[in-house]
């Protein structure tokens, strides 16, 4: 979790600073994917990965244990993505934990929420 913050963070001071950043648990997989809502107007998957991979490249000191395959893009539209938007309201960093949540009729099974700005 506190590299996904940390990344976060990075993405603040570079101007790419995502409106919804959470970990989302893939229980058929047992892997966690930090889903990222890029910024208002960005919408080439190309370049929000290309991004991402350059400050974790830059950031290698404190950004140890994450990488960009650890991230997902998802778009603002994504329907977890608008419930979650209108259930928690968390503009700066934090932390909010939920497991087996529906929102907006999309269940995600465990996550960690770190910033819910939409």
């Amino acid at each position: 979790m506190s590299s996904g913050q940390s990344l976060v963070k990075a993405m603040d001071e570079t101007g790419l600073a995502p409106r919804i950043a959470m970990w989302v648990h893939n229980s058929d997989t047992d892997t966690w994917k930090l889903w990222l809502v890029p910024p208002s107007g960005l919408h080439d998957k190309r370049e929000f990965y290309r991004s991402v991979a350059t400050i974790i490249a830059h950031n290698r000191d404190t950004l140890q244990g994450i990488d960009a395959s650890d991230t997902e893009m998802v778009p603002e539209s994504h329907p977890a993505m608008r419930g979650l938007g209108q259930v928690i309201r968390m503009p700066g960093l934090g932390v909010a934990h939920f497991a087996g949540n529906r929102f907006n009729g999309f269940y995600l099974p465990d996550g960690i929420v770190l910033r819910s700005a939409l």
